[in-house]
Formats: C-alpha cells, structure tokens, sequence
C-alpha cells in the first residue's frame, strides 16, 4: 500500500519555497516520499525536482481559494495512505514513524478535542461558538483541531469526510460555520473539518501534550526547536492554567512565526542540499494568536 507525504503550494510561489523547506525536513527524517500539489499560478522551480516524488498540478475549484483546497485532498492524493502537512512546518524527528503506525487503519485521524460550548477555532482573524454550532447543525460536539496536520486514508469513509466538508461549505451556512480568512475569497479550512468529522461522529486523537504529533506556535512563550537532535518542546499558557509544556515530532510555524527561528533552520535545511538561503525580504509573518485559543493538553480545558 502506498504512503506518503502531501503539501499545497496555491497562488504564490513563496507557498512553493516553504514547501520545499518542508521538503527538505522531510527527507532527512523518513524516507516516505512527499509530493507537492501546485495550481497555474505557480511556476514549479527545477531546483526542487529533487525533493519532491510528484508535482501535481491541479485546476482551481470554483468558489475555492488557499486553505479550504484541503476539501479537494482526497481526489489528488497520490498515495492510498496520506499524511497531509501544511507547508509552513518542519519534520524534526524520525519518530513520525509511530503515528503512522498508530494511525493505520483509521480513515481519517486527526489531533484536538471536543467541545459543545464556548469558543472555537479561535485566532485573531475570527471564531466560532459551539454550542451554535452543535445547534446549526444538530451534532453532539465539534471537533476542535489544527488542520495543519491531517491523516487519511483511501477509503469510502474517509471520503465521506471530504464530501461532508464540501457540503457545508457549498450549503447555505457557510457564513454561520466558518470565517474569512487570510485572503480575499477565503474562509478558515478548520471549522468545515472539525464540524464534518463530528457530523461524522470521528473522534480525534488526544494524546498528551509531551507525546504529539504536531506542535504549533501560536501563543508560546518559550521553546527549544533543534532539528539535529529531533526536539520540539514549546511551552504555552492555557487560558487560566499553570504553563504546559509541548513536545512533538512536527512544528507548525503558524504563519511562519516565530519567523527567524523559522528561516534559521529552513536557511540550515537548505544549506545541507546546496539550495540558496530564503529571501527573509519575501516573507512577513502572520500572527495567528488570540487569548481565547484553547488546546488540549490533558482536557479540553488544559
């Protein structure tokens, strides 16, 4: 059965610069291929042949702009077994063995929690209520996740999930279940997930805080991220609640913040297979932090 790694890089080629980042930390940690989904907006740059198993052009969907084309994952897989990545994070450590391991078998696996009231999908461009939406849309709960990291598998299950998505975001309530994003035309990818997969009744994963799979930036406070040795330990303070600390096997620079953190180890990555350093001019970072985000860390309100 084949497997592997997917990211998008749509509409601008800076989307294609990180991917290649992620690329590059990919290769070093497994030896799973990684394949880069493109639109005709991006010119695809030789320099990356070498880091990607296929280069997928795709045509642009109706009605569909940046992070909502994760609803179109399912059709453009190559592999029956995916693990889709957001382009602005990094493989530190060989152990994403053990989630593809852990998640074998489930068609669609995610990390999060549930929730049935207060805020979710919270960052500073918008969130939802939940108990709105369990209301909306008549679920038990919603599932309260980052999509940066999503695991599916070729089933008719999973393909449910990716139909139901569609559905909601197609249907009348669009505006009621999700936001505007982060550029014209765009809505938040997360609340059409997390609302599918409860409709769905897909639980996602919680392990503990020291033992994930993704790790994300916003609202740390500290962190040591060292590629060399595999390790990804952020610290946060949950709303209300003594400072966790978070470790894991991928790091989502949520809009590439901390952004000089970031480029020191993608200019370190890129270093090592002879690519020029990014041009830190090209990229400005976009802070996705609200004081109401809440994480799991050992409930949902850790």
């Amino acid at each position: 059965m084949s497997e592997g790694y997917v990211v998008i890089a749509f509409d601008d080629s800076r989307y294609l610069d990180i991917a290649a980042n992620l690329a590059l930390s990919v290769q070093r940690a497994d030896a799973r291929p990684i394949s880069v989904l493109i639109n005709s907006k991006v010119k695809f740059n030789p320099a990356y042949a070498a880091l990607f198993d296929q280069v997928i052009e795709i045509p642009d969907y109706p009605g569909i702009r940046g992070a909502m084309n994760k609803a179109r994952l399912f059709d453009h897989t190559p592999y029956e077994r995916t693990m889709y990545v957001d382009a602005d994070c990094l493989l530190f450590s060989p152990r994403i063995e053990f989630f593809w391991r852990k998640y074998k078998g489930h068609p669609f696996a995610v990390e999060g929690h549930t929730q049935t009231e207060g805020s979710v999908f919270s960052c500073s461009l918008g969130e939802k209520d939940a108990a709105e939406l369990c209301r909306l849309l008549s679920l038990p709960y919603i599932t309260v996740f980052n999509a940066g990291v999503m695991y599916f598998e070729r089933t008719a299950a999973s393909k449910a999930v990716f139909d139901r998505v569609l559905e909601y975001y197609e249907g009348p309530h669009r505006e009621m279940i999700g936001y505007r994003y982060k550029h014209p035309g765009e809505y938040a990818d997360e609340p059409f997930f997390g609302t599918a997969l409860a409709s769905l009744n897909i639980p996602p994963f919680q392990p503990p805080a020291t033992d994930r799979l993704q790790v994300t930036t916003p609202n740390m406070l500290e962190a040591t991220l060292d590629i060399d040795l595999g390790h990804v330990s952020v610290v946060k303070p949950p709303k209300g609640k003594r400072q966790h600390v978070w470790s894991g096997v991928l790091c989502h620079f949520c809009g590439l913040a901390p952004i000089e953190t970031y480029f020191a180890i993608a200019n370190k990555l890129r270093k090592e297979r002879g690519l020029p350093r990014m041009d830190r001019k090209q990229f400005q970072p976009v802070i996705l932090s609200d004081a109401g985000h809440r994480e799991n860390a050992s409930s949902p309100e850790a």
